[in-house]
């Protein structure tokens, strides 16, 4: 794994998963027809948990380094969006966020990543396979994608937080 920094509030990702790792992950989806439909627009996010247990190692490190405390994982989610989704430009809402990951669990074309604006600036994460990102703050900055999806997205989404209760406010 590999962590590039293209802000000190949001670095991209690359090589996050081992193979094998990354199989178990992608045998998930297999039922996201049975996951929760979230209605956004004229596109569904479908919506999962996984089984798996995802071992954060040198991101959490990371994390609790930037803000000097120790995090907690929120629960891990499995999106799974259909031709057409577009995750609006927005900011998190939830005290529950501190810090998000969302790791692209297959090929696509690279316009359906995701962008951060930071202090006046646009930063951009392609849409790759076994690439992502690690956004800090996101309730204080805007971020989603500026394309939808041209096929389907397959990602897994980790939220972090750093309090040890997580609060209700979602």
């Amino acid at each position: 794994m590999q962590l590039v920094k293209l802000h000190e509030d949001f670095y991209q990702i690359l090589d996050v998963f081992q193979e094998e790792e990354m199989e178990k992950i992608q045998n998930e989806f297999i039922h996201h027809m049975c996951w929760k439909k979230l209605d956004q627009g004229n596109s569904i996010r479908e919506e999962g948990t996984t089984q798996v247990k995802i071992n954060w190692g040198r991101i959490q490190e990371v994390i609790d380094e930037y803000f000097g405390v120790k995090s907690y994982t929120n629960t891990t989610q499995l999106w799974y969006d259909w031709r057409g989704y577009i995750n609006e430009v927005h900011k998190d809402l939830s005290p529950n966020l501190s810090a998000n990951v969302q790791v692209y669990l297959s090929e696509g074309d690279e316009t359906m990543g995701t962008h951060c604006h930071i202090d006046g600036t646009w930063y951009s994460v392609p849409y790759k396979f076994n690439t992502g990102y690690l956004m800090f703050n996101p309730t204080k900055h805007e971020h989603g994608m500026r394309s939808p999806v041209q096929d389907y997205r397959m990602s897994l989404y980790q939220s972090f937080r750093i309090t040890e209760e997580a609060s209700p406010i979602w």
